[in-house]
Order: structure tokens, then C-alpha cells, then sequence
């Protein structure tokens, strides 16, 4: 039994990581489902040639484009993350079956995904920043409407 716990113990951070990895990754994915439904919506109106509500919907859609590609970015290394988790389990469990020393195998993999996740971190910021800056523009066409005051 002590064999089983010891490689229990070795997996299960890298477990746990995998399985908080998997919900940012879900909530990126809806968002990346979001703007394309949004892109698509614009470009419907856009080809029916409803300027006058929406007199700057290429730039709207031009920045709901660029939000698609930050969150793309941070899901792709999400998974990469994930990637480098799972080769994580596999040498700790690969190292607790042989009883040799990968020590510095799994601190590479280990960091890799950390920095991947901080990656991830930095590129959903930007989706949000674009987000927000997005949400102004149509904010201040609203009808009767002041503009809003600048940050």
C-alpha cells in the first residue's frame, strides 16, 4: 500500500493543477464562443448596411477580432499547460516505478506550466482591457447618451 500512496502523493499536485487548468480553459471558451457569435452578428448587420445605428461596427468588430485572438493565445497555453502537467504526472509516476531521480525533469515540466499559466493570465487581461475598451464604443452611440469620462 505504501507504493500506491507514495505515487499518489507524487501526482496528485500536478492533478489538482490539470483539473484548475480545465476551469479557466472552460470560461475562456466561452468567451472565445461569445465574440465569435458577436462577429458574426456585426458582420450580418454590416452586409445589411445598418451604419446608422452602428456607425463604427468595423472598428467594433475589428476589436471584437483581436479579443478572439488574446483569448485564442491564452487557451492555447492553457492547454500547452496542461500538456506539460501531464508529462509531469507521467515522470513522477515513471520515476516512482524505476526509483530513479527525476527531480530536475519535473521541476522543467513543473515551471513550464506555471509559466504558461502566467502567460495564459497575461493575455486574458488583455482580452479584458479590449473588452472594456469595446464596451465604451457602443456605450457612447447609444442614443441620447453622454460619453462616458475617460480612466
Amino acid at each position: 500500500m505504501d507504493f500506491f500512496s507514495g505515487m499518489l502523493a507524487n501526482s496528485l499536485t500536478p492533478i489538482t493543477l490539470i483539473s484548475g487548468v480545465g476551469l479557466m480553459l472552460l470560461c475562456m471558451v466561452a468567451r472565445y464562443n461569445h465574440t465569435t457569435d458577436r462577429i458574426r452578428q456585426l458582420l450580418a448587420r454590416r452586409e445589411v448596411g445598418d451604419y446608422e445605428n452602428e456607425p463604427d461596427i468595423d472598428r467594433e468588430i475589428h476589436l471584437i477580432f483581436r479579443r478572439a485572438k488574446y483569448l485564442r493565445r491564452a487557451m492555447l497555453c492553457l492547454v500547452l499547460s496542461d500538456v506539460c502537467s501531464g508529462l509531469l504526472v507521467a515522470t513522477n509516476v515513471f520515476a516512482h516505478l524505476s526509483d530513479l531521480n527525476f527531480v530536475f525533469a519535473s521541476s522543467i515540466w513543473l515551471g513550464f506550466a506555471l509559466a504558461l499559466i502566467v502567460a495564459s493570465t497575461a493575455y486574458f487581461s488583455l482580452e479584458v482591457r479590449v473588452s472594456l475598451h469595446a464596451l465604451r464604443m457602443a456605450i457612447e452611440h447609444l442614443p441620447g447618451k453622454s460619453p462616458l469620462p475617460m480612466d
